[in-house]
């Protein structure tokens, strides 16, 4: 603030020896116009006179004080030195604050304006504001001016506001002139805004991973940089998150960093703190300034809920400093990324439609399975369920969609991410020619992989499977008899067969003896399996196999031995099965016995038939049994005289004068008795040979008959009851003592032995070795010892031919003739005889038991040959044989084979005895 002085004049001056009283005054600035200023000056002098110094007053002046402008402008400043400086960034605006000042002594209004300096490198806008409420900045409602009005001494707080633009660089001199209204001014008030190089910010935003699955976390990176070659002012770095909260998208609690200044939360979008609410809406960082160069970045976690799913949920984040705004935008895709793939197994992401995804067979067969193995992956990232599908571009076939344990698969199949399946599939061609299938799998989101199989060509027919058994299967077989299966393939297609195999489950009741062509049985007697590896069965070529097996002691009497082949290959992978031999068992038999109640009779008389029918088996029994009698010409059936058991009976059915009986069931180690009645009628004669035998089905399931032997009975028809007849009796016996005579005591009686009359009657001898022929005609008559009924030789040879054992005699009533036999040595009587006849052979068994030791004569005959015999008679319990032999094997002649064998044994006499057994094939 200047001060202009106001000179007042004095009235006058004194010489220079006088003092003057009065002194010059200045009126003081602030004096208002219009006020009189008096003023009376007094001099003093001293006169070189004596008296001292003298004084003199003079006149009183008045003057009136006149208004005048003067203004002050604070602070000051000038080009060479500004009175303020402001330092802005392109388009920012300075205030500078003046005070102006009315230092005149009356109100003056004082004009002010603003203008640029010289020297300035740009031209800046420029505005004048009057400070109403002095706080030094502009507010709302402060309006330009060009004027104040103040009274004298008065002051205005005033703002000159500077405002820059984009391109204003370096510095502008800008100086507020405040004047009196074209009077005085005041234009020293120069200040100076310098504008530096303007920052350049920028922003980036990102989620990492942008593709979140729902459950996941996504890291939120905002990033704002300075890239201009200015500092830049506070930069505030904000990301609004209430709309992808809304979306399903939420902050992760605790998870905000900044790589400076200071982080605030908001729950509302409105305000703002650095402790972190419950919900978070929305992240900011505020940071003091950005170097150039320098950045701010601010990161957190969101979380991807459910409800997210299949969004995709934009952010965008802003980064504001100074008058610079910049926004960044990223989105985040929250879905899962789901996948399939299917493809040969252990390669399911092979490459679609390629040799690699391509599976092939040279060969298969119509209506036979051929299969493909595949894995099935789910290459997603989300748990799926997926659908396999076949389609086929070439052929056709039926599909079987199998799973890793060879059952059905059970779609849709679920997959849990990087999760895998086994799918065999196999498909029963229904046509010939070439085959491809295209198999689909589709995922229940909406992904599909495929792969293909194909079949070079598909044949039709099977191969050619037989199996036989040896013996035949029409014959029973035993314990012990060897069985020998063979096995024929031929290969009937125009392809090979490869990787043959074939296995022949042995029956559980017989056991493995031998295989040809390198047969491999494995598995337990019960339980065995033999297979044969070929590698290649050539088009049209044949193999055959055999296998020899023994029937076990574990076989069971009326059971059948049932055996069946398979064969497996590459192109025939389901086990195919050849026809079924079946080997029914059966040891035992049926035993029958048939008793006559008269032996002679005449016409008109009743015959009574007893049959005693045993099974011999002792496990099972035989069902559906049928008695088979053929009566002799001239015998009538006598109706409702059948009896089962002592009860009546239905009559047989009768075809061509045989008769049947059904007698159902008999049991294991059981038997029944029948009887029946005929009639002799007029046109029977001579013997009457009844034949009996009896058939069944052994129980078990095996369709196979068990045949009886046939028992016989004869009777003699008497046409000449009046005719001289006389009867011949006698003793078989062996004669101890060699006197040709029986001595009851010493000889010892041939039970069984058999006495035959010329003309074909025999009569076979009793306990006491007694036999009988009645009937028979007066004259010369010839009997005969079969000499295969017993083992002794005849005592006395005589001259009738040679032939040992005949007699010649004469008959006259009553004749007796013995026949005395030479003792084998030592003290040897018979015991017993015993005849079993089977089919057409007989076997006639007789045992002496001496002392220590028996002697056994066993006598086959057979009208024909009997190939393939076994035949073996026990020994009791306890016995050794000491020689000959008790078994026969091989073929037996037609006519009569006579064994005889010694065996030690010192048990019960009675005991001695047992019963052959006999079996031969046809």
């Amino acid at each position: 603030m200047k001060h202009v002085p106001l000179a007042l004049l004095l009235p006058g001056l004194l010489v220079a020896a006088v003092s003057l009283g009065a002194q010059a005054q200045t009126v003081p600035t602030g004096t208002p116009a219009g006020t009189q200023i008096t003023n009376q000056a007094t001099a003093t002098f001293d006169p070189a006179l004596p008296g001292g110094p003298t004084s003199a007053v003079s006149n009183i002046v008045s003057t009136v004080v006149q208004a005048v402008c003067a203004v002050s402008v604070a602070p000051n400043g000038t080009v060479q030195a500004p009175g303020q400086t402001a330092n802005l960034l392109p388009g920012e605006s300075a205030v500078f604050r003046y005070t102006v000042v009315n230092s005149g002594n009356d109100r003056f209004t004082l004009p002010l304006a603003a203008r640029t300096e010289g020297g300035s490198t740009f031209a800046p806008s420029l505005r004048v504001v009057l400070d109403a409420n002095g706080n030094g900045a502009l507010d709302a409602g402060e309006g330009e001016v060009n004027a104040v009005t103040l009274g004298a001494g008065e002051s205005a707080s005033v703002l000159l506001v500077v405002g820059t633009g984009v391109g204003d660089r370096n510095d502008a001199l800008v100086n507020l002139v405040a004047s009196c209204g074209g009077g005085q001014e005041d234009a020293d008030n120069v200040s100076r805004v310098h504008v530096g190089p303007p920052p350049v910010l920028t922003a980036q935003k990102s989620f990492s991973p942008a593709l979140v699955r729902p459950g996941t976390e996504t890291t939120v990176t905002v990033t704002a940089r300075n890239t201009g070659q200015g500092e830049s002012r506070e930069v505030i770095l904000t990301d609004p998150l209430a709309d992808q909260a809304a979306q399903g998208l939420l902050f992760v609690p605790a998870s905000a960093a900044a790589t400076a200044g200071v982080i605030e939360y908001t729950a509302d979008g409105l305000t703002w703190g650095t402790v972190e609410p419950a919900q978070v809406r929305g992240v900011r960082v505020r940071g003091a300034t950005l170097a150039p160069g320098a950045e701010l970045a601010l990161t957190f976690r969101m979380r991807a809920t459910g409800a997210a799913e299949n969004h995709i949920i934009p952010n965008v984040a802003t980064a504001v400093t100074g008058g610079q705004s910049v926004q960044a935008g990223a989105s985040a895709d929250v879905r899962y990324q789901p996948g399939v793939a299917l493809g040969p197994v252990g390669t399911p992401e092979a490459p679609e439609n390629t040799p690699a995804d391509t599976q092939s067979r040279p060969f298969a067969v119509v209506g036979q399975q051929v299969c493909f193995d595949h894995t099935l992956e789910n290459t997603g990232d989300v748990r799926d369920l997926f659908t396999v599908t076949a389609t086929y571009p070439q052929g056709g076939a039926r599909a079987q969609f199998l799973g890793a344990d060879g059952g059905p698969l059970v779609q849709p199949v679920a997959l849990d991410p990087a999760g895998t399946a086994l799918i065999r599939v196999c498909y029963d061609a229904a046509q010939t020619g070439p085959l491809e299938a295209l198999l689909t799998a589709t995922g229940a989101r909406g992904t599909s992989n495929t792969t293909r199989d194909r079949v070079g060509a598909v044949e039709a027919g099977l191969p050619e499977l037989v199996k036989t058994v040896s013996p035949d299967p029409t014959k029973t077989v035993a314990a012990g008899e060897a069985l020998t299966y063979t096995l024929k393939v031929r290969n009937p297609y125009t392809h090979a067969l490869t990787s043959l195999r074939v296995s022949d489950p042995l029956p559980a009741h017989v056991d493995f003896v031998s295989a040809s062509d390198g047969g491999a049985v494995s598995g337990q007697p019960g339980a065995q399996v033999v297979e044969w590896a070929v590698d290649t069965l050539a088009p049209g070529e044949t193999r055959a196999v055999t296998v020899t097996a023994r029937v076990s002691s574990r076989a069971v009497d009326g059971e059948a031995l049932r055996n069946v082949f398979n064969l497996v290959s590459t192109e025939l992978p389901t086990p195919l099965p050849s026809n079924e031999v079946s080997s029914p068992v059966w040891s035992a038999a049926l035993r029958v016995t048939k008793a006559v109640s008269s032996t002679q009779v005449t016409p008109g008389d009743r015959l009574t038939y007893t049959l005693g029918i045993h099974n011999l088996s002792a496990t099972t029994a035989i069902e559906q049994a049928v008695v088979t009698d053929t009566p002799a010409p001239g015998l009538s059936y006598l109706p409702g005289t059948s009896t089962l058991g002592g009860k009546p009976l239905p009559d047989p059915t009768i075809t061509n004068g045989v008769l049947r009986w059904e007698i159902g069931s008999l049991p294991a180690n059981g038997g029944a008795e029948v009887t029946y009645q005929t009639r002799v009628t007029p046109g029977a004669t001579g013997d009457l040979l009844n034949r009996v035998e009896v058939a069944g089905m052994g129980a078990g399931g095996v369709a196979r008959a068990i045949a009886s032997n046939v028992a016989t009975a004869v009777t003699r028809v008497n046409l000449l009851a009046f005719a001289p007849l006389g009867e011949i009796l006698g003793t078989v016996f062996v004669d101890r003592n060699r006197n040709g005579l029986f001595d009851p005591g010493l000889d010892t009686p041939v039970e069984r032995a058999r006495v035959l009359l010329a003309g074909g009657r025999l009569a076979l001898t009793d306990a006491a070795g007694r036999y009988h022929f009645a009937g028979v005609a007066f004259g010369t008559q010839a009997l005969r010892l079969d000499p295969n009924t017993t083992s002794y030789l005849p005592l006395n040879v005589p001259q009738d031919g040679g032939l040992g054992g005949t007699r010649t005699v004469q008959v006259r009533g009553l004749t007796g003739v013995d026949f005395p036999l030479a003792p084998l040595g030592g003290d040897i009587a018979a015991t017993r005889r015993t005849t079993l006849t089977v089919g057409g052979l007989r076997v006639e068994k007789s045992v002496r038991v001496g002392a220590g030791s028996c002697v056994v004569t066993l006598r086959l005959t057979t009208p024909a040959p009997l190939p393939g015999l076994d035949l073996e008679d026990p020994l009791p319990p306890g016995a050794t044989l000491q020689e000959g032999r008790n078994t026969f094997g091989g073929s037996l002649k037609a006519g009569e084979t006579t064994l005889i064998y010694r065996f030690a044994f010192t048990g019960e006499p009675g005991a001695a005895v047992t019963d052959p057994v006999v079996q031969w094939r046809n």
